[in-house]
C-alpha cells in the first residue's frame, strides 16, 4: 500500500465514526447549572479571609524524666527546660539539719543561695558520652560536680587543694555536707540519705554531664557488680548512670559525658554568693548542734576545747544577714549586706561590739599591700623589705640587689654621700608611714618613691618560700591566711581574737614571717580605727594581699604570678 491508499483510508474510517461521536454528546449540556453560577458569583464577590494555623512544638511541652527526679522536692526546687536543657532553681538550703558532727571548720555557716533565673544550675537533657572522660581525681576541683534532687549542689569529694579527701578530714557533717566559703551549704559526698524521700532504686542526684546518680543498689535491689573507672555502668535499658559507693569516689568518679572544664570547674554553673568574708580555720572546734528557731533564723552550736558557744544569725528576705556571735565573753554582733554585682557584702550603719573587716580595696591600701617600711638606717631599710625590724632568710637571699639600689650613681659602691642623703630623706619624710606616702598634713606632699629605693616588691613576693609550706612553689589561699592566723595568735596573749597595743608592743609567740608585718602596720590594718586589731582584720589584709596577686582567680599564685608582680 503506497502513501496515497493510506491517506484515502485514514479518510473514510473519520467519516464512518464522525455521526457515532456526535451522537455520544447528545443530551449532555456544558453550561453550568444555577446552583454553580450561585456558587462561581458568591466566590468572585466576597471577601477574601486568612486562615491561621498553629502548630504545636511537642518537644518543648512534653516533660523530660530527669524534671521529674526533682518532684519529690517541688515545694523548694522549681525545674523549667527547653529543647537542650533541664533548668533547674533552689536556694540551696536542705530541710534536713546541718553542720552538726563536723570537727575541722573553717567557721562558714548555711545561708540560702539564689541559684534562680540566669544563676539556675543547667544541665544536658540528651548527654553525650565524652570521647576522653576526665577523672575527678585530677580535675574539677572547684565547684559542683553534680546536683541532689533536693536542690543542694555536690562537690568533688577532695577540696581545692586538690588532696584532701573532705570526710577523712573530718570536714563534713552526718550528711556528707559543709558551708564554702560563702556561707554555701553543699554535699561532698553522694546524699544516700534522700532515698528515704525518692523511694529506693531511685537517683539521688544528677552529674553535671546529664546522667542521673543512684544510691548503693541498682534500681532492683542488687548492688551493682561492674562498676566502671567513673563509678557507673549500663543498666538493663541500656542507659547509663553513676552509683554512690562507701569509699572514694563516693559518687561520679569523673564524667561519662561530655562537659567543659574552665577555670578547674564545670562551665557554665551557678555561683554562689557570700555576703561575708571568708574565715579560717578554728582549732579545737566541733559543731554539736543546728537549730532554725523559725525562718530565716539559724543557729549553729559548737565547742571549742569544750567551751560551748554560738553562731546566732538571722537572714532577711533582700539577702541581708546579722550574726551574734556567742561565747563566755560575751555576745559580738555583726551586720552585712548584699553588695551589688557581686562580692561579700559590707556592714550596715549599726555598729557591733565585734569588728568586720571590708573587703573593697581603697587608695590607702596600696602601700599597706604591697609591704611598706619605716625609716632608719638606711642599709637596714633597704635590706628589711618588709619594715619589721629584722632581716629574715629571704630578705637575705635578696640582700645583694637591695643593696645595689642604694648605687643611685651605678659606680659600684655606695658612698657616704649616698647613705646621708638616704638617711635624711627617710627621717624627713616618711616616719613611720609607708615607703613613699608622708603623714598627712606634712610639708612637701606626697614623697614618691626615690630613685634610690628602687621598686618596693610585694610582701608575699619576697616572703613566698616562708609561705609555701608543703614546698610546691605555689601559694595557696590557705597558706598566706594561716601565715595571718599564725602570727595573729602569736600576739593575741589573752586569746579574745584582739590584739591591743599592749600586745603589738610584745614579741609575738610565733615564728611567722608576717609577725612583723602586722606590728608594723596595725593602723593601717586596723579598717574601722577603733585602736583594736581583730582576729578577722588581720586574715581580711591577708586575703586583700592574696586577691591583688592571684590575677586568674583560681585560689592559687603560681610561680608565673609571683614574677608578674615583681616591679622592675
Amino acid at each position: 500500500m503506497n502513501h496515497s491508499h493510506r491517506i484515502l483510508t485514514f479518510l473514510l474510517l473519520i467519516a464512518i465514526l464522525s455521526p457515532r461521536m456526535l451522537l455520544a454528546h447528545e443530551g449532555h449540556s456544558h453550561a453550568p447549572s444555577p446552583q454553580t453560577k450561585q456558587r462561581i458569583n458568591r466566590l468572585n464577590t466576597e471577601t477574601q479571609k486568612l486562615q491561621f494555623v498553629v502548630q504545636s512544638r511537642t518537644t518543648d511541652t512534653v516533660r523530660p524524666d530527669l524534671a521529674k527526679l526533682f518532684d519529690p522536692f517541688k515545694n523548694k526546687v522549681s525545674v523549667r527546660f527547653d529543647r537542650e536543657f533541664l533548668y533547674v532553681e533552689s536556694n540551696g538550703m536542705p530541710d534536713h539539719s546541718m553542720m552538726t558532727g563536723i570537727t575541722a571548720w573553717q567557721q562558714q555557716v548555711p545561708l540560702p543561695q539564689s541559684y534562680t533565673g540566669s544563676n539556675a544550675w543547667r544541665i544536658p537533657l540528651q548527654p553525650v558520652p565524652a570521647k576522653n572522660p576526665l577523672s575527678t581525681k585530677e580535675h574539677f576541683f572547684r565547684g559542683a560536680i553534680a546536683l541532689a534532687v533536693n536542690g543542694v549542689p555536690i562537690f568533688n569529694p577532695i577540696k581545692n587543694n586538690g588532696k584532701t579527701d573532705t570526710l577523712l578530714a573530718g570536714e563534713l557533717d552526718q550528711w556528707g555536707g559543709h558551708c564554702g566559703r560563702a556561707d554555701d551549704y553543699h554535699y561532698h559526698i553522694a546524699p544516700v540519705h534522700l532515698e528515704k524521700v525518692v523511694g529506693a532504686g531511685k537517683p539521688i542526684a544528677v552529674a553535671l554531664d546529664g546522667y542521673p546518680i543512684y544510691g548503693y543498689n541498682d534500681p532492683n535491689g542488687k548492688p551493682p557488680t561492674n562498676l566502671d573507672w567513673l563509678n557507673g555502668h549500663k543498666g538493663p535499658d541500656g542507659q547509663y548512670h553513676y552509683h554512690a559507693t562507701k569509699t572514694f569516689p563516693y559518687l561520679n568518679g569523673g564524667f561519662y559525658g561530655e562537659v567543659i572544664e574552665l577555670n578547674g570547674q564545670v562551665d557554665p554553673q551557678p555561683r554562689a554568693q557570700g555576703v561575708r568574708p571568708s574565715l579560717p580555720g578554728l582549732k579545737g572546734a566541733k559543731i554539736v548542734g543546728f537549730e532554725r528557731p523559725k525562718p530565716g533564723s539559724f543557729i549553729v552550736r559548737y565547742e571549742v576545747f569544750g567551751d560551748p558557744r554560738s553562731v546566732q544569725y538571722t537572714v532577711a528576705d533582700n539577702g541581708s544577714a546579722t550574726f551574734k556571735f556567742v561565747s563566755a565573753e560575751g555576745t559580738t554582733t555583726e551586720n552585712y549586706t548584699p553588695r551589688q554585682g557581686g562580692g561579700d557584702g559590707r556592714r550596715n550603719t549599726e555598729r557591733p561590739t565585734g569588728n568586720e573587716p571590708e573587703r573593697n580595696q581603697g587608695p590607702s591600701d596600696r602601700g599597706l599591700l604591697d609591704g611598706g617600711r619605716a625609716g632608719g638606717d638606711p642599709i637596714v631599710a633597704a635590706l628589711d623589705a618588709n619594715g619589721d625590724g629584722q632581716i629574715d632568710k629571704a630578705e637575705l637571699r635578696v640582700a645583694s640587689a637591695a643593696l645595689r639600689k642604694l648605687d643611685t650613681n651605678k659606680d659600684e659602691q655606695i658612698s657616704a654621700d649616698e647613705l646621708r642623703g638616704l638617711s635624711g630623706q627617710r627621717r624627713g619624710g616618711e616616719g613611720n608611714s609607708p615607703r613613699g606616702e608622708r603623714p598627712p598634713g606634712q610639708a612637701g606632699g606626697p614623697k614618691g618613691p626615690q630613685p634610690a629605693d628602687g621598686p618596693r616588691q610585694p610582701w608575699i613576693l619576697v616572703h613566698a618560700d616562708e609561705i609555701d609550706l608543703d614546698k610546691n612553689e605555689i601559694i595557696s589561699r590557705d597558706e598566706i591566711v594561716g601565715e595571718a592566723t599564725k602570727a595573729f595568735a602569736g600576739y593575741d596573749t589573752n586569746k579574745d581574737g584582739k590584739l591591743s597595743q599592749s600586745e603589738l608592743s610584745g614579741r609575738g609567740g610565733a615564728r611567722s614571717a608576717m609577725g612583723g608585718f602586722l606590728k608594723g602596720h596595725s593602723k593601717e590594718i586596723d579598717r574601722d580605727g577603733d585602736g583594736i586589731l581583730t582576729r578577722t582584720e588581720a586574715i581580711g589584709n591577708a586575703e586583700r594581699m592574696f586577691a591583688k596577686l592571684d590575677s586568674n582567680n583560681d585560689g592559687k599564685i603560681s610561680t608565673e604570678e609571683l614574677e608578674a608582680s615583681r616591679r622592675k
